[in-house]
This record gives C-alpha cells, structure tokens and sequence, in this order.
C-alpha cells in the first residue's frame, strides 16, 4: 500500500521532509502546503512538487505566476498522512482545527510541545512505541541527535548513568537575516536545563538528563 502524504509547510523542515518522501517506494508526495510565493515555492515548483496554498492566499501565488493546484482543503481531500511542518504552535491549532475534526493522522515536526501528539519519536530509540499511534510528535533538531547518541549507546549494551549536554547552536537558519547574535555567544536559553534535556526524556524516559546550550553567530550547524 503507498501512502499519500501531504505536507503543511514548506521551510526549513518541510523542505526536507518531501525530499525524503519523494525518494520513499511506500509514499507518494500529493503536495506541499506554503503561504508565501517565495523562493522556496520556486525551488519545490522545479522538484515537480504540487503546491496548494490557504483560500486568501491564493492571488498572491498567481501574480508571481506561480501555479497551485488548489487550496490546504482540496490537498486533505487527497492524503492519507499530514506531516506538520509549521512554525511553534501552528501545528497544535492544526490539531485542534483540522486534523481532529477531520480524522486524519499527522506527523508533528520540531516545534511543538510534547503534549501535541501521543508520543515524542525518534526512530532509534523508541520505534516501537509509536506503532499505531494517530498523532506523533518528532523532537527537535538537537532533541533528535541527543536521542541517536544516547541510544547508540544503550543499544551496545552501555549502561549510562547520568548525561549532562552542551549544546552549541547556530544563531538562525539562513534565510533568517534579522535574526542573531551577530559577534557574540548568547546563552539560549539563559536557563539550566534548556528544553532539550526534558525532550529526551520524552524519548528516553529512563535517562536522567540535563542539558544548556549557547547560540553563535552562524547560520551552519549545531554542536
């Protein structure tokens, strides 16, 4: 059975998800869900990837002559799987508005709090757990290398303790020129533990965890 799989949002980690999709046997990519005409639309238009967009949103795509195949509502009508892949908080309204009333599964990535979906996944550690759940929620970035660390361990037959992290983050993805520091590093956030350590104990129950991290003026990596 192929599974058709829509995509709401398509930034910094939506991008990723359809290009992961599309490169599935089991999954068919129906489309990809963006509010803003911008060179992203443009890069996922060259892909060949569907583009639907929100009711209100839909003139602004044809006056930079970009094509939509309809709007989020004519993409749901087609999908078996939602993989959210909006800002903080978006996907939890999503929840709340679309997917719940509606029946769908979804896929909830990065941004959301725990309380979002039926389990926090990561593919390593906790597979199991998320077998025949509707709503899952996929940890963070540094969330989600924490988790393939520590598990790598455990599934060796290590026995750990204790984990206490630092995390060296980039300042902002590169699109987001606005945003910083510019010549500094920032604790981020200015409070033990950052979120992290509590996210992989959403994983990883069992882990006694605390992490803190730092923001640096690049737009490459995290440490």
């Amino acid at each position: 059975m192929v599974v058709r799989v829509g995509i709401v949002g398509y930034g910094t980690i939506g991008k990723r998800v359809a290009d992961a999709v599309m490169k599935m046997d089991d999954m068919e990519l129906i489309g990809v869900v963006k509010q803003t005409p911008d060179y992203e639309t443009e890069i996922a238009v060259s892909k060949g990837i569907n583009i639907y967009t929100y009711e209100d949103k839909v003139s602004r795509f044809e006056r930079m002559s970009i094509k939509v195949r309809g709007t989020i509502n004519d993409m749901l009508n087609k999908v078996d799987l939602i993989i959210d892949a909006t800002p903080d908080g978006v996907g939890a309204e999503n929840k709340v508005k679309i997917y719940e009333p509606r029946g769908f599964r979804a896929i909830f990535q990065g941004g959301e709090e725990a309380d979002v979906a039926e389990v926090s996944f990561n593919a390593l550690a906790n597979y199991e757990m998320a077998m025949g759940k509707r709503f899952v929620r996929v940890v963070s970035c540094n969330t989600t290398a924490l988790s393939r660390l520590i598990s790598a361990f455990l599934l060796h037959g290590y026995r750990i303790r204790k984990v206490r992290a630092y995390i060296v983050r980039r300042g902002a993805d590169p699109r987001e020129f606005k945003k910083g520091p510019i010549n500094d590093v920032v604790f981020n956030p200015a409070t033990v533990p950052s979120h992290h350590g509590p996210d992989v104990m959403t994983v990883i129950p069992s882990i006694g965890i605390i992490t803190m991290a730092v923001a640096v003026p690049t737009t490459i990596m995290h440490l």
